[in-house]
């Protein structure tokens, strides 16, 4: 962020300095008792934020005022605030300055941060007048958090809930806001804040206990159970909750041995003792599900000897609701697809094998490879997971995404079923037909084409690999470039003058020993090094560069179907904002999107193309981009890498904007599809194309710097803000 200075001084180069306001008043003394700045300068700062909005009507001078009384740190906190609220709306910043210093009266910093927060939520949600109600009703709300001063929120463990969830075993899963606490088996729901707890560390145990073990329902078979198990019972309802109480005794047992920190959690939340001293048949129940051998089969026969009492258990704290209709309906979709594609990469596996057992140096006794089949051996019965494949004779160590299949395919039988060994064959599951049929007829298609792909595993390229179709979008017209520039219309005013600077800044060298003009800003360095009798530069000139900007830039955009609702939204609304900034730059720019079902089906959809201005044809193109299917992204880059080389410039970029890591159903995932994308990305570079990602991804810690390098791309927390700072980002890795 720039400093009040910074923006000063470049509001006097574009002659738009701050105007003399005759309701400026003289530096108050009360400042100097509590070591903040005085009334002058608190305005000063405002209106450097606010300039674009203030009128003769309407100053800071009151808040300005109001802020004297409060020391250095609180003074800077608020100018800062109001700086970033700017971004989102100027009306919603002014509103802030006279409204807003009431609650550092009420609020300590971390409480004040969240109540900023929900404001700009408001904003969203319901617009300025919802916004100012939370304004001005700060008592309200401080006494609302006099009771949960304690308490955690979302923002503050979910990031540490996801990271620990990642480094356990089983499918991956995410972690999402929700009123209740419970799994979808790919999902996990938490609470907003948790407060029930007399200490944070205490909320924080007690939302980490329920994350676990929700994993552990995914992981050790809770959901291997089916909706029919429970309709012999004449009280479903109450089948299911005993369920969920024997599951809950069980698989503590479970995490205790896998995770002794958990367990001791668990071992002050666990229900066992209290279950215990009910009745025989919870005794008897607690004792069986402790054995680790146990199953979800144990509590699914336990459930009539315990039913009748089921109402005498408090409800947990921890294990959340168990709901099977939302859980099947995710599991169903899932246990299809995987079946899919298991049967894929054998059909492959089982290809590479007959190209090996046709080496000649083999012995002809392998000549009948193809009436082999494959198996599934354990390899440790403690672990159900730890399985071997076998074909014929010979143990076959599967691919990483093979990997990833076969363990989702045991959480959700126990086992590899018998019919899921079957390669595809002739018949079965036809590679190159495959989705021939798109769901998204979307536009009209102009070329084929065909990509290798590498395979990290085999170290190799799969040769002519995946096929892919460029396809030209077909615009709408609506009014959403209107409504976007409406909407963002202080935004653009900075980023056009942004732009026009740094298109001048482009023809100017500055500091230099001669030149066609004076530097004034070297001068003023000069001059105040001067009077503080240090060494004086002499550079103090600036130099018309005759080089103009010679730029070109690929923007890859993201239509997998994660981006629907919001984030398809801002990313239309970021690609509007570039393209009016660019046209004021003048750098040359294309826009793809890409998005794609299987290796082939990969497809990449032109918006604009470097030929084409920026005219009504392009902007009804924008409108229409909507979410597809998944993110196979190293055929899209090598495609328009190829578009990009051929393109005369200087500097060529390409600029992916995406909301993850790659992404495909035929187990283009993980490693597989990040090494993949890495390689694609190395085959650019070496082209002479710089490459940058811009992200949504919070875990993009995790892959980004391995496929991008470390400075090469940059993270962006909140969707909203995705507007605003693609044009941002550009503007510094172009400057």
């Amino acid at each position: 962020m720039k400093s009040f200075w910074d923006k000063a001084i470049e509001k006097h180069r574009k002659g738009k300095g701050i105007k003399a306001r005759t309701n400026r008043g003289p530096k108050t003394k009360a400042s100097a008792i509590y070591g903040g700045m005085g009334e002058r300068e608190i305005q000063l700062r405002l209106e450097i934020h606010l300039e674009d909005f203030l009128s003769t009507k309407k100053s800071v001078l009151s808040p300005a005022k109001a802020l004297c009384m409060f020391n250095m740190q609180d003074q800077e906190r608020f100018i800062d605030t109001v700086g970033n609220i700017c971004d989102i709306d100027m009306e919603l910043a002014y509103n802030f300055c006279h409204h807003g210093v009431e609650s550092l009266k009420h609020l300590d910093e971390s409480q004040w941060e969240i109540w900023v927060t929900e404001i700009t939520k408001n904003y969203r949600n319901g617009g300025i007048d919802k916004s100012v109600q939370l304004m001005n009703d700060i008592v309200f709300y401080s006494n609302s958090l006099a009771g949960t001063a304690t308490s955690i929120d979302f923002s503050e463990f979910s990031k540490t809930i996801e990271s620990l969830l990642t480094g356990l075993n089983g499918r991956p899963l995410k972690v999402e806001v929700a009123e209740e606490i419970y799994t979808d088996t790919e999902t996990i729901y938490l609470p907003e804040r948790v407060s029930s707890e007399r200490t944070k560390e205490e909320n924080f145990h007690l939302i980490k206990a329920s994350a676990i073990h929700l994993w552990a329902q995914t992981y050790f078979g809770t959901w291997r159970v089916d909706k029919e198990d429970f309709n012999e019972f004449e009280n479903k309802e109450k089948a299911i909750k005993a369920y969920h109480l024997l599951e809950t005794v069980r698989l503590d047992e479970k995490i205790k041995k896998e995770l002794p920190g958990v367990g001791r959690i668990l071992d002050k939340l666990n229900p066992k003792k209290q279950l215990k001293s009910i009745s025989k048949n919870f005794n008897n129940a607690v004792n069986i599900l402790s054995d680790q051998s146990s199953t979800y089969k144990e509590s699914l026969n336990l459930i009539s000897s315990i039913i009748n009492d089921i109402d005498k258990v408090p409800s947990s704290q921890y294990a959340g609701n168990l709901k099977l209709d939302s859980a099947s309906l995710v599991a169903d979709e899932r246990i299809n697809q995987d079946k899919i594609n298991f049967e894929k990469a054998l059909d492959e596996l089982h290809e590479q094998w007959k190209e090996v057992e046709k080496a000649p140096e083999e012995s002809s006794e392998n000549e009948n490879s193809n009436d082999k089949t494959f198996s599934v051996s354990k390899e440790n019965n403690d672990n159900e997971y730890d399985v071997a494949l076998e074909f014929g004779d010979s143990n076959i160590t599967p691919p990483e995404n093979m990997k990833q299949i076969m363990e989702s395919i045991i959480q959700d039988f126990g086992e590899i079923p018998e019919d899921y060994l079957e390669p595809a064959g002739e018949g079965g599951y036809d590679t190159d037909n495959e989705n021939e049929d798109s769901d998204h007829d979307y536009g009209n298609s102009d070329y084929n084409f065909t990509y290798n792909e590498w395979d990290h595993a085999r170290q190799k390229y799969r040769k002519d690999w995946c096929k892919l179709n460029v396809k030209t979008i077909e615009g709408v017209n609506n009014n959403f470039i209107n409504e976007t520039l409406s909407k963002h219309r202080g935004l653009l005013k900075n980023l056009n003058r942004t732009f026009e600077a740094l298109r001048e800044d482009e023809k100017r060298l500055r500091k230099q020993n001669y030149g066609d003009d004076i530097d004034l800003d070297a001068f003023i360095d000069a001059y105040i090094d001067l009077k503080q009798g240090k060494e004086v530069d002499e550079k103090l000139f600036i130099k018309l560069n005759k080089t103009e900007r010679n730029v070109a830039v690929m923007f890859m955009v993201d239509m997998s179907g994660s981006t629907s609702g919001w984030i398809n939204k801002m990313e239309k609304e970021s690609l509007v904002l570039l393209c009016e900034s660019l046209e004021v730059l003048g750098d040359t720019y294309a826009i793809y999107g890409f998005s794609g079902k299987t290796r082939n089906l990969c497809e990449v959809y032109k918006i604009k193309d470097f030929e084409e201005k920026y005219d009504s044809s392009v902007k009804n193109r924008i409108c229409n981009i909507e979410a597809m299917d998944y993110t196979r992204m190293g055929a899209s880059i090598r495609h328009l890498t190829m578009l990009l080389s051929k393109v005369e410039a200087k500097t060529k970029l390409l600029i992916t904007l995406s909301d993850g890591k790659p992404d495909d159903v035929d187990g283009y995932r993980g490693t597989y599809g990040i090494e993949d994308t890495k390689k694609a990305l190395i085959e650019a570079r070496f082209l002479g194309i710089h490459t940058y990602c811009i992200t949504i991804d919070e875990k993009a810690m995790d892959y980004l710097p391995y496929m991008y390098g470390k400075t090469n791309f940059a993270v962006i927390n909140q969707v909203d803000k995705l507007p605003i700072k693609v044009s941002d980002i550009y503007r510094k890795i172009t400057a």
